[in-house]
């Protein structure tokens, strides 16, 4: 979807190579070292049973925007290309996260995505007699919902790659708040693992926010002076 949607005068076919590449293996490894982070115990587990293929044993959503993040950055190095490419991005990662969380939900507990406990409406039986969360259904929500409200502001992006960036802040903002929904362990200061990332991802963005208006306001300083 990617290669079909991009804007051959954004990034050349190329550099476009670099890119995807970059953000596979960065999601690869940014999804299972923060998968791994979340259950020493049980990772230590995995590699004493399956010695390296312990380590992919699990994987995360999170992890692997965040990683892909730092990958697609570092192709974007190599390739010696300077602008943004996140924003023709945004659709087909959206997509690419909601079959992930289809397959989520039909794994049912064994996944150990599901929520905790609950008597609201939106309860679910995932497969044990107990009604929860069912916070795959709630992340496929969140996405398609953020996604129109993207494509909606689409004329309105004040530059390339505040899509993108609009993209992966709220998503870190909205599974830092869903993960007190699910009874995932939280060994870290009381956060689990994917949480910290999202702190990190969040903070990562205010940076950029603050760098690129900075740009902007120099751009039209420039702009004045002439």
């Amino acid at each position: 979807m990617y290669v079909k949607l991009r804007r051959k005068e954004t990034i050349s076919e190329e550099h476009a190579v670099y890119v995807l590449i970059g953000a596979v293996l960065g999601a690869l490894i940014g999804s299972t070292v923060v998968a791994s982070l979340q259950d020493i115990p049980a990772l230590v587990h995995n590699v004493h049973n399956h010695g390296f293929l312990g380590l992919l044993q699990g994987k995360t959503i999170v992890g692997g925007l965040f990683g892909g993040i730092i990958g697609v950055e570092i192709g974007k190095k190599l390739a010696g290309h300077q602008h943004s490419t996140g924003d023709d991005m945004v659709l087909p990662l959206a997509i690419a996260m909601c079959i992930g969380r289809i397959g989520c939900f039909l794994t049912g507990l064994s996944d150990d995505t599901y929520g905790i406990p609950t008597s609201s409406i939106f309860g679910i039986d995932v497969g044990d007699g107990v009604k929860r969360h069912p916070t795959s259904l709630y992340d496929i929500v969140f996405l398609l919902s953020l996604v129109m409200v993207i494509r909606w502001s689409a004329r309105r992006k004040p530059y390339e790659g505040f899509q993108f960036a609009l993209f992966s802040t709220a998503y870190f903002l909205y599974r830092f708040g869903i993960e007190w929904l699910k009874p995932s362990i939280k060994p870290y200061v009381g956060m689990s693992s994917i949480q910290w990332t999202c702190v990190l991802g969040v903070l990562y963005y205010v940076v950029y926010f603050i760098v690129q208006k900075r740009r902007m306001n120099y751009a039209q300083s420039s702009v004045h002076l002439h």
